[in-house]
C-alpha cells in the first residue's frame, strides 16, 4: 500500500536580528511517498510558502516596503501589487473583490511534483494542507501562478525531470491556462489582469477530501 505525507521545514533567528525582512517565515515543504512493505520513504514533490507577518510588522512599526523589498524581488513586486503605498493596508479593489480585511499574507511560491504522480492532485492537497495549517491569521493566500521555468532545477535543487519542457510560446500559453484552470478548483481567482491569483481563506469552504472528487 502506498500513501503520501507532507514534510515541513522553518527555521527563525535566535536572537532576532532586527532585519525586516525577518517577518517572513519561510516554510519549505517535501511531498513524500511511503510504502508500507519496508517503509521507504520517496520525495514526489517540493513546495514552498512565504508568511508575510503584516500585524507583527504594523505593530513593531517596520515599514511593510521594507519587509518585502528586504526578502526578495518576489516580495517587492507583490507588495506593488497587493498594498497601499506607506501604509499596511491592501489595495481597495482587492478588498472589495475578496472582501479581505488588513491581515497576514500566505504567498505560495511554488508546487513542483513528479510526473508519474501528478495526476493524483498532490499539488493541490499539498497546498490546502498548507493552508489549513499557516492560513488561520491570514486574510489572503497568494500565488503567482506560472509553470516553473528552466532554471528552477538548479535554483530549488528538483530533478530536472519535475519541470516540463515547453517548446514554444503556444505550449507555455496553454500550460498557463491549464494550470491556472488547476488551481482554481482550490478557490483561487484571478487578481486583475495580473500573474497572481489569490483566495480569501475566510471563503475556503472546499473539504480537502472533496477535491480528490472533482474533475482535473
Amino acid at each position: 500500500m502506498t500513501f503520501f505525507d507532507l514534510a515541513l521545514q522553518t527555521s527563525v533567528a535566535l536572537p532576532p536580528c532586527g532585519e525586516p525582512s525577518e517577518f517572513v517565515s519561510e516554510y519549505v515543504g517535501l511531498i513524500r511517498k511511503h510504502t508500507e512493505d519496508g517503509g521507504k520513504i520517496t520525495p514526489v514533490g517540493k513546495i514552498k510558502a512565504l508568511y508575510v507577518h503584516v500585524d507583527l510588522a504594523m505593530d513593531e512599526r517596520v515599514s511593510l516596503y521594507d519587509v518585502c523589498d528586504d526578502h526578495s524581488d518576489e516580495l517587492h513586486r507583490l507588495h506593488r501589487r497587493f498594498f497601499e503605498r506607506n501604509t499596511y493596508d491592501l489595495k481597495e479593489s482587492l478588498t472589495r473583490q475578496f472582501d479581505a480585511i488588513p491581515c497576514d499574507l500566505l504567498v505560495i511560491d511554488y508546487v513542483a511534483l513528479d510526473p508519474k504522480w501528478r495526476r493524483l492532485k498532490l499539488g493541490l492537497l499539498a497546498v490546502r494542507q498548507l493552508i489549513d495549517l499557516l492560513g488561520a491569521g491570514c486574510g489572503l493566500v497568494v500565488s503567482e501562478i506560472l509553470p516553473l521555468s528552466p532554471h528552477a532545477p538548479k535554483l530549488l535543487k528538483i530533478p530536472r525531470s519535475w519541470v516540463p519542457v515547453h517548446k514554444s510560446k503556444d505550449e507555455l500559453g496553454k500550460a498557463t491556462k491549464k494550470l491556472r484552470q488547476y488551481f482554481r478548483q482550490v478557490g483561487f481567482e484571478r487578481v486583475g489582469r495580473s500573474a497572481y491569483y489569490a483566495l480569501a481563506v475566510s471563503r475556503l469552504a472546499t473539504p480537502a477530501a472533496d477535491l480528490l472528487k472533482s474533475s482535473q
